[in-house]
């Protein structure tokens, strides 16, 4: 009997029946389903996209299947936009104990365990099916374990921030000398900071939460990103020319403080994670199918596009940032995550 009434309630839930929490309120159901439990934790999940944005859609979905999968007993309510911190912020009140879960680009992350700079070398990713090849096949376990011991956080799910692009307002990029001089916006990530100034630029690091005012005050001339993220963000309120090369396929990660995990019951553990899982394969099926109707948005929009079809240059541009890092974390690892099929 209650194997039957859960699964009736996953169908409501799909069905956009019943509302589960999210962005800090109380759930609004409109079906009574009295098996319920009371609730016994309410978490907070931080993010620094506005709502509605990929990013938000993949964890309001990740609110509703814990809830679901709890029967009732955990609600997930989530602050948006950077409202609780910048990433690195929030990334860093999850290893405290102060906030309980947080979502951001992988490279917020990897300071407690450099060898996951690896998801974000150049080119380092033939596409999708491959990066998810790397992450939930032996390499990739391997790492969350140890993540895990190295950070105090568990990884519960992997988000996509898709193929990351550049985005400015000097002159399209076709190849890499037409970044020479032109100051590009990149996290604080040693890897990412490497590239951009091997390939030509000036990489100036800058959180993402202070992104859209330094734009606003030219304290740089561009950044890079995907295109939904891009048009979420409204970037093209100071840039023009947006040129399609993926020099970075962009990786999220949904942390929470392991302490507080492994203070649940193992079937709310068990629950945290099938939720993760099944919101993290949603949130990157949006983010594909959503790449090519950003790029028509933006374009819309009056911004001037580019695909780089024949990337090789940047490719053998970046191959000094590649043999620095084979030094750091070994050929071992990065053979590990080139042939993985």
């Amino acid at each position: 009997m209650k194997t039957a009434l859960k699964t009736a309630v996953a169908f409501l839930v799909a069905a956009g029946l019943v509302l589960v929490p999210g962005k800090g309120r109380t759930a609004d159901t409109s079906v009574d389903i009295t098996y319920i439990k009371p609730v016994k934790h309410k978490l907070r999940l931080a993010h620094g996209l506005p709502v509605d944005s990929l990013y938000d859609r993949g964890c309001q979905r990740f609110a509703e299947l814990v809830n679901i999968y709890t029967g009732g007993e955990i609600e997930v309510h989530i602050f948006p936009l950077a409202e609780l911190g910048t990433e690195q912020e929030t990334t860093k009140m999850v290893r405290l104990g102060r906030l309980d879960l947080s979502l951001q680009a992988v490279n917020n992350t990897t300071m407690w365990y450099r060898p996951m700079d690896i998801y974000i070398m150049p080119f380092i990713f033939r596409d999708r099916t491959h990066a998810e090849h790397v992450l939930f096949g032996p390499v990739g376990q391997k790492m969350e374990k140890e993540y895990i011991e190295a950070s105090d956080m568990r990884i519960v799910s992997w988000f996509e921030w898709g193929d990351r692009s550049i985005f400015n307002k000097i002159r399209p990029i076709n190849k890499p000398e037409d970044l020479k001089g032109i100051r590009i916006r990149v996290p604080k990530n040693p890897v990412m900071i490497d590239t951009y100034n091997t390939l030509g630029a000036i990489a100036v690091a800058i959180d993402w939460g202070h992104l859209y005012d330094a734009l606003k005050e030219d304290l740089a001339d561009g950044l890079e990103g995907p295109p939904p993220g891009m048009v979420d963000m409204k970037f093209y309120d100071f840039l023009t020319y947006y040129s399609y090369i993926n020099v970075f396929y962009g990786l999220a990660d949904m942390v929470m403080n392991e302490a507080l995990f492994q203070s649940l019951s193992p079937e709310n553990q068990e629950a945290i994670l099938k939720a993760g899982k099944e919101a993290g394969k949603h949130q990157r099926w949006l983010s594909a199918r959503s790449h090519l109707l950003g790029l028509q948005k933006l374009s819309q929009l009056g911004v001037k596009l580019n695909k780089v079809e024949d990337k090789q240059a940047f490719v053998d541009k970046v191959k000094p940032v590649w043999e620095k890092y084979k030094e750091i974390f070994g050929q071992a690892l990065f053979d590990a995550v080139i042939y993985t099929n």
